[in-house]
């Protein structure tokens, strides 16, 4: 579909990032998270994952997440549990973030 023919509703930018997670007790932790700092978010369980969804970006805190695990955890364990994202993801030791916009600046251009 040409530029000039798309509608204007696709051609505005979409903000809605989300996230997949199988069933696990980092995701239990994940999603008590989520409900308590983020809510706006909208978390759907579908029997053996659950879908997490919010306008902007998702941001999860390993640290946090530990604290509510009663024991570490780190970006490698979480991702394993992650089956699917959409959205632009960053992790970095301690955090997974999804955003809706480039991140960081150094990839704008």
């Amino acid at each position: 579909m040409s530029e000039t023919a798309q509608t204007p509703a696709r051609r505005q930018a979409r903000t809605r990032v989300g996230i997949s997670l199988m069933t696990s007790a980092e995701t239990e932790a994940t999603v008590d998270l989520v409900r308590d700092e983020m809510p706006d978010a909208v978390v759907h369980f579908r029997d053996c994952y659950y879908k997490i969804e919010r306008d902007g970006d998702l941001d999860f805190d390993m640290l946090k997440l530990g604290d509510r695990l009663g024991r570490d955890i780190d970006t490698d364990t979480f991702l394993v549990n992650m089956s699917s994202y959409y959205g632009r993801i960053v992790v970095s030791d301690d955090h997974v973030a999804i955003y809706s916009d480039i991140r960081p600046d150094r990839f704008r251009d």
